[in-house]
């Protein structure tokens, strides 16, 4: 029976969640597509919390629409799994193909930005701390290389973080036991353990970006590196330690120098040119970014610097991303 599989922390990165407080005790949403990632992740979590898992953990899956009768099959897989093992579940239908031609937004991103306010909303109701998603080490190392790929700035590098809150005004953590892991690993759990998953036959179409990097390049650099996975992981931590301080003093020099009325922000533009290119930069797109969608680019940063920062910029504006805009009045840079 895969339910007497003791094996859980083979795939958990279990000494660094005994570090998270209140992890699993005060709620995890579970994020379940259905693939095998997530399919091995609920298991492992209902294994590693034992007889308290139906306290701890609710089941959440998201039918984004787009995939007819197979994702009516994935929804059914999921809910028949959680009931089968004892926990609560929610799950949801939504049309993303629609949400995103209204929006005139990037398919991929509009259903990310759905998925996690479900996940939020979800948690919300159910009063959970915690949302876990069964990202792993081989994500991590396609998220890497696809943003090198893509030239991102230092910032991108970082990648998806362990620990993270859902969105900037909520307590709720979105959690990653399985970032450790590399994906073979997993595997083989979920092969040892008998789990039950489905296949989303989408992960096979070469004309995606990620599908090329995984079947395609992966293979070729693991011949340079074996170690590729734990090589571009720890590539991902050094940056994210990097950007932590970096924010720091991005924040001290905003409460020194900024002022912030709402949502309007007045930057010196003396003090602005007199800072070094890396944290000017980062001043700059940290006002411009009010929200995380849609992203300022780094073109929109290049264009203030280009356009607003010199002596002729005054009286001058560039639109942003969202609404959002930059004038330069007199000696100071205004973002409403």
């Amino acid at each position: 029976m895969l339910e007497s599989k003791p094996n859980a922390e083979a795939i958990l990165n279990r000494r660094w969640l005994r570090t998270v407080e209140g992890f699993p005790t005060r709620g995890v949403v579970v994020a379940v597509s259905g693939g095998m990632d997530s399919m091995a992740l609920l298991h492992a979590l209902w294994d590693w919390c034992g007889v308290e898992a139906a306290q701890c953990l609710h089941v959440a899956h998201l039918n984004h629409g787009l995939r007819g009768a197979a994702a009516d099959a994935d929804a059914h897989l999921v809910a028949e799994t959680a009931a089968r093992l004892g926990l609560r579940w929610t799950v949801e239908t939504v049309d993303v193909a629609q949400a995103a031609t209204a929006e005139q937004g990037n398919l991929e991103a509009v259903a990310r930005r759905i998925r996690y306010a479900f996940l939020q909303r979800t948690a919300e109701q159910v009063g959970a701390a915690f949302i876990a998603t069964a990202h792993t080490q081989s994500d991590q190392a396609e998220t890497v290389l696809l943003r090198l790929v893509r030239g991102a700035s230092p910032d991108g590098l970082t990648a998806i973080a362990p620990l993270r809150p859902v969105a900037d005004d909520s307590p709720i953590q979105v959690i990653r036991p399985l970032l450790a892991t590399p994906r073979p690993r997993i595997a083989e759990y979920v092969q040892q353990c008998g789990i039950q998953f489905r296949e989303d036959e989408t992960n096979r179409d070469l004309t995606r970006a990620r599908n090329r990097l995984r079947y395609l390049v992966i293979p070729e650099l693991e011949r340079l590196n074996p170690q590729l996975g734990t090589a571009l992981a720890r590539l991902a931590q050094l940056a994210r330690e990097d950007s932590d301080y970096l924010r720091t003093v991005v924040a001290e020099w905003l409460h020194r120098h900024a002022r912030q009325v709402g949502r309007r922000w007045a930057l010196p533009v003396a003090e602005l040119t007199a800072l070094p290119p890396a944290i000017r930069r980062r001043v700059l797109h940290t006002v411009a970014q009010e929200q995380a969608y849609p992203a300022v680019a780094f073109h929109h940063i290049e264009a203030i610097e280009a356009t607003l920062l010199p002596d002729d910029g005054v009286g001058k504006c560039l639109d942003l991303t969202g609404g959002r805009r930059v004038r330069r009045v007199a000696d100071a840079l205004v973002f409403t």
